[in-house]
């Protein structure tokens, strides 16, 4: 399958292809694969950065690093022999490994409430690409729900059409100076009824 963008770290995978009305998105972590199709309509515009790695592992080498020097300065019998303290060394050399493996900066492009988050590493080929990929994603959804959402038409009822833009507003299609231009051509096409806060009454 042809992809539009596609990143790759240690372990995990992500192909991202543009669909007519959504992304498609391909995942595939440790041998498991997860593929899915994020509709524009349930796309946001909330980006959200992190970073971290699986903490556990960074525990487990402090730990045993610490046990390992107390062991060295202990005088009490029986004594634990210099073999054994040394068999810590590559444990937490593996768990200081595992920590770095699953470490991941991310970005997650998001609703206000964070449903339906789309995954993408931060740096993965490259910042530039990411960026680029994520303003292609939002211009493309501006796009498709302007096309299916903002377009007015005189034939058919004022308050549906009103009810649409407030929704482009709300979910951040279009800004309040575009709801406002908008708002204006939608009335202009009703110039024989009263309109009152987005109803519209024949006279």
């Amino acid at each position: 399958m042809q992809y539009d963008f596609s990143q790759q770290k240690l372990l995990e995978k992500r192909h991202f292809r543009f669909m007519e009305d959504g992304l498609f998105i391909h995942s595939s972590t440790a041998g498991k694969t997860h593929e899915y199709e994020i509709k524009y309509e349930n796309i946001g515009t909330k980006i959200i950065y992190w970073k971290n790695g699986l903490s556990i592992y960074l525990f487990i080498a402090g730990f045993l690093t610490i046990a390992s020097i107390l062991l060295c300065f202990d005088t009490t019998e029986p004594k634990v022999e210099l073999s054994a303290r040394l068999l810590l060394i590559p444990v937490i050399l593996f768990c200081i490994s595992l920590y770095f493996i699953t470490y991941k900066k991310a970005r997650y492009i998001t609703n206000p409430d964070n449903s339906n988050p789309i995954e993408l590493f931060s740096n993965k080929p490259n910042i530039e690409a990411v960026d680029h990929f994520i303003n292609e994603i939002l211009s493309r959804r501006k796009a498709f729900l302007l096309q299916r959402f903002g377009q007015l038409n005189k034939n058919l009822s004022y308050e549906p059409q009103y009810y649409s833009l407030t929704w482009l507003l709300d979910n951040e299609v279009i800004n309040k100076e575009e709801y406002d231009q908008k708002l204006q051509e939608l009335n202009s096409l009703y110039p024989s009824a009263l309109i009152i806060k987005g109803f519209a009454f024949e006279k």
